[in-house]
C-alpha cells in the first residue's frame, strides 16, 4: 500500500490560477471565474480599472502588470474579498475595510479567491513621471519609496479607507458615471481617489497617539454593542454616555483607530449586515432594511447605492441566482 503522505500528496489539488491581462479590458470568463473589467486610459496619465467578477470555485487570478516604468497604484474592493499575494510570497487581504497603496515592479502578482465570492474592485493607477508632475514636478518625500528605477520595486501599504474614499469608489460605480461627461466625471473620481489614499497612507505616523487603557475598553465595549444592536437606534452621543465618555473623544478614539467617525462606522456596520443578509437571497429588501436599523425602505435604499454603487434589489437577485 501507498504510504500516507503519497496518498496526501495525489488527492491534494492546488486552486487553478488564470492570467487577466490588465492592458486589456472587456468581459471575461475563466474556468471557475466570470465578470468584466474595464480600463479607461486618460489624457493626464491616470488609468483606471472597475472589476466586477465572481468565483465560481476557489482559484486564483494572475494579473499582468500594464507599466514597465516606475509607479504607484491605489486599490480597493468596495464588495468582497480576495488575497493578494506578491511575486516575493508576502501576502495582502483585500476587502472593503482594508485599501492598499502600491508598487509591484515583478511579474506574477496573483489574487486567491474562494468560491461563491463576488468581488467589485476599483484600481486606480499612474506612472511616478506623470504624477510628480501633478505634484508640480517633484513627489512629496513622503513618497520616496515609490521612486526607484523600474524592476524589482515591491512597496504595498495598506490603509483603513476613509468614509471619502468609499464615497468616492462607490461613485464611481454608480449609475450617474453613465451620462454624457462619463469620462470626465470618472477622470476626476479616479484622481481623488488616488488622491486620498496618498493622504491617508501619509498620515499614518499620526495613529501614534496614546489613549488610557480605559479608554481603548471602552472603545472595544462601544463596538460591541454597536454589534449587538444595529437593528436599534444608535448614535454617537447615545454611545458615548453609556461608555462614560465625551461624544468629541469617542470620535477621537475611531477617528485614529478605525478611520472615521462613529456615526460613520456605525453606516459601515449597518452596511455590511445588510450585504451579507441580502447574499443570501433568503430575505426581502424590506426586512434587511430593518435589521439594518432603518424603518424606511426608501432611506436604506439611498443609503446602501451610496455605499455599493447598486441597488440592494440588485445583490438580493444575485443572492438568488441571478447574473451579475
Amino acid at each position: 500500500m501507498p504510504d500516507n503522505q503519497s496518498t496526501r500528496g495525489e488527492n491534494t489539488q492546488r486552486p487553478p490560477t488564470h492570467q487577466l491581462d490588465m492592458a486589456g479590458g472587456s468581459d471575461f470568463e475563466v474556468p471557475g471565474v466570470r465578470g468584466r473589467m474595464e480600463r479607461l486610459e486618460f489624457a493626464g496619465g491616470l488609468v483606471l480599472y472597475r472589476l466586477e467578477f465572481e468565483a465560481l470555485k476557489d482559484c486564483t487570478l494572475q494579473v499582468q502588470s500594464s507599466f514597465d516604468e516606475p509607479w504607484m497604484g491605489s486599490a480597493l474592493h468596495i464588495q468582497g474579498r480576495s488575497t493578494m499575494v506578491l511575486p516575493t510570497g508576502q501576502e495582502y487581504p483585500l476587502n472593503p475595510d482594508r485599501a492598499l497603496l502600491m508598487r509591484v515592479d515583478p511579474s506574477g502578482t496573483c489574487f486567491r479567491l474562494k468560491a461563491g465570492e463576488l468581488v467589485r474592485h476599483i484600481g486606480v493607477s499612474t506612472t511616478i513621471t506623470s504624477l510628480a508632475r501633478r505634484y508640480g514636478g517633484s513627489l512629496p518625500t513622503d513618497l520616496n519609496e515609490f521612486t526607484p528605477n523600474y524592476g524589482n520595486t515591491c512597496v504595498v501599504n495598506a490603509v483603513p479607507p476613509s468614509a471619502r474614499l468609499r464615497n468616492i469608489a462607490a461613485l464611481i460605480y454608480s449609475p450617474q458615471t453613465d451620462g454624457l461627461s462619463r469620462h470626465l466625471m470618472l477622470e476626476g473620481y479616479a484622481g481623488v481617489l488616488l488622491a486620498e489614499a496618498i493622504e491617508l497612507c501619509c498620515s499614518l505616523p499620526l495613529r501614534r497617539t496614546v489613549f488610557a487603557h480605559w479608554e481603548k475598553q471602552a472603545l472595544a465595549d462601544v463596538m460591541q454593542w454597536i454589534t449587538e444592536s444595529l437593528d436599534q437606534p444608535l448614535s454617537a452621543p447615545i454611545l458615548a454616555e453609556k461608555a462614560g465618555l465625551k461624544e468629541s473623544r469617542l470620535d477621537q478614539l475611531f477617528r485614529h483607530t478605525q478611520n472615521r467617525s462613529c456615526a460613520e462606522y456605525i453606516r459601515q456596520e449597518r452596511m455590511t449586515l445588510a450585504h451579507a443578509l441580502l447574499r443570501t437571497g433568503e430575505y426581502p429588501v424590506k426586512v434587511v432594511a430593518a435589521q439594518s436599523g432603518y424603518n424606511h425602505v426608501s432611506n436604506f435604499s439611498r443609503a446602501y447605492r451610496a455605499h455599493f454603487g447598486e441597488s440592494p434589489a440588485r445583490t438580493l437577485r444575485r443572492g438568488q441566482g441571478g447574473t451579475l
